[in-house]
């Protein structure tokens, strides 16, 4: 975690990397910059030399919305099945022999 001090002289945590630097601007604000470490590196590029290679935005995006669907989905799948068995419970039956009647 690293700690920022904001224009009111709060103290902020961000989680990040250590390598996240902060300037202050010709405006007289205050920017957090080289935000890389922040995403993660692309695991089909090793070494040293290919500390740039990082996934992209986007695909973290649709990694996360993925996974959010495949857990609804799972979740939705419990339910539908307690619902089943609640509806088999409560369904009426017919004994053998006799007519349906309209209940």
């Amino acid at each position: 975690m690293n700690k920022l001090i904001d224009c009111h002289g709060n103290e902020v945590e961000i989680a990040g990397c250590v390598e996240i630097k902060g300037i202050r601007g010709t405006d007289k604000r205050c920017y957090i910059v080289d935000l890389q470490g922040m995403t993660p590196r692309d695991a089909n590029y090793e070494g040293d030399e290919n500390h740039t290679c990082l996934l992209r935005q986007e695909l973290l995006l649709l990694y996360q919305k993925t996974k959010q669907i495949d857990f609804t989905k799972s979740k939705m799948e419990e339910y539908e099945k307690e619902l089943e068995v609640q509806y088999k419970d409560k369904a009426p039956t017919i004994a053998d022999g006799e007519a349906p009647t309209e209940e």
